[in-house]
């Protein structure tokens, strides 16, 4: 089980959406600042830089597993591929 403050950022995470959820949209205080980059050091979660200049966030299979929640393989199958045809689709020149 993960520290309290770890647990804290990780099931803020999980509650605004888990899978590629905007920075914007996670409200981490100030004070744990630092533990979302151990969160990321310790792969509870990833993050990731979009083209626009926007960071998304995601728990790990280990994130899920931290704060003892199910996966929703459903949901996160299903938005990668609507990523995946979305970005065939906006990378065509028509």
């Amino acid at each position: 089980m993960p520290a309290e403050d770890l647990r804290i950022v990780l099931e803020e995470l999980y509650r605004a959406g888990a899978f590629r959820v905007p920075a914007e949209d996670i409200h981490w205080p100030q004070e744990l600042h630092a533990t979302v980059f151990r969160a990321l050091t310790m792969q509870y979660m990833t993050r990731r830089q979009m083209a626009d200049g926007s960071v998304e966030f995601s728990l790990s299979r280990s994130g899920y597993d931290a704060i003892d929640a199910e996966i929703p393989w459903g949901y996160i199958f299903s938005r990668r591929v609507r990523d995946f045809f979305s970005s065939a689709w906006g990378n065509e020149k028509g």
